[in-house]
């Protein structure tokens, strides 16, 4: 999205403009969302902008929340430049977004603000859900509603009111794609690689984070397989712990039935994109990264 970027980088001034490329962003899904439903007009642009903007403070909050070392294979900006820096520099992201919003009505402001403050409430969540093992499948939907989905919906519905076009409908598409994009990360965390991933495979249970195959997994796990589940918590995992851990989520049917829950929420989105093939292309390209 080189036009989204441009602007981005004309928010600031260096030496903060020279963060926005020190964080790997990855395939800008919001970006290509709002742009495929206001096809026309340079403030779909500026939406664009505003919205990765807040999705890099997001990121650089989380690398230290998670005492991340690395994001997509690169050192996180939290350890090239300290943990101040990384908070205030998200802080910066944050304020410089939300000032460029008065560019936009009321209600759209208002959306992506919303959006914001329950991406704020979901951080919190997975804060205190990493706590224990959660085996409480609608709290874990809850939370990646809040963390990662809000805004995905929320950039949607107002490049559905920039278009003209309903917003309820786009809100809902966006909702769908948002915790679809969640899952098949929790998936991948699985099945994938470090080359892959850019970080440990595993890496979610290890830092505490119970996603959706694991919950399913630990409800149907006899009583040998939930207990050594349940011990590798928090927990660095690797060789023969890893092995059996996969094989084990593999064999349950945990990770098929994560797999189909995304892929019937992606036939949802791609049900109210109505026949929009640059829409429905987004959709086809996460369903991808899981076949």
């Amino acid at each position: 999205m080189k036009e989204t970027n441009e602007i981005m980088r004309g928010f600031f001034e260096p030496p903060i403009r020279e963060y926005i490329d020190k964080i790997p962003a990855g395939k800008q899904l919001r970006s290509r969302l709002i742009c495929a439903i206001a096809k026309e007009g340079d403030k779909r642009f500026l939406l664009s902008a505003i919205v990765e903007t807040i999705h890099l403070a997001s990121l650089l909050h989380d690398d230290i929340i998670d005492d991340a070392k690395t994001r997509r294979g690169a050192p996180s900006v939290f350890v090239t430049d300290g943990a101040k820096k990384a908070i205030m520099i998200g802080d910066i992201f944050y304020s410089v977004a939300f000032s460029k919003l008065a560019a936009f009505d009321s209600l759209t402001a208002k959306i992506i603000s919303e959006a914001v403050a329950k991406l704020s409430y979901g951080e919190f969540l997975d804060v205190e859900l990493s706590k224990s093992f959660n085996t409480d499948r609608q709290k874990y939907e809850n939370m990646i509603y809040l963390k990662t989905s809000a805004l995905i919906e929320a950039s949607c519905e107002a490049a559905a009111i920039l278009a003209g076009k309903d917003r309820d409908r786009y809100a809902r598409l966006g909702a769908a794609l948002g915790i679809a994009f969640q899952i098949i990360d929790d998936i991948l965390d699985i099945v994938g690689d470090e080359a892959t991933l850019g970080k440990p495979a595993l890496n979610d249970l290890s830092e505490g984070k119970v996603t959706l195959p694991l919950i399913d997994f630990y409800h149907s796990a006899g009583e040998n397989d939930r207990s050594k589940l349940l011990s590798l918590f928090g927990k660095k995992i690797s060789g023969d712990d890893a092995r059996w851990l996969k094989t084990a989520l593999e064999q349950s049917g945990a990770i098929d039935k994560s797999r189909q829950y995304a892929k019937k929420l992606l036939d949802e989105a791609k049900n109210l994109a109505a026949g929009d093939d640059e829409l429905s292309a987004v959709a086809d390209a996460l369903v991808s990264r899981i076949k």
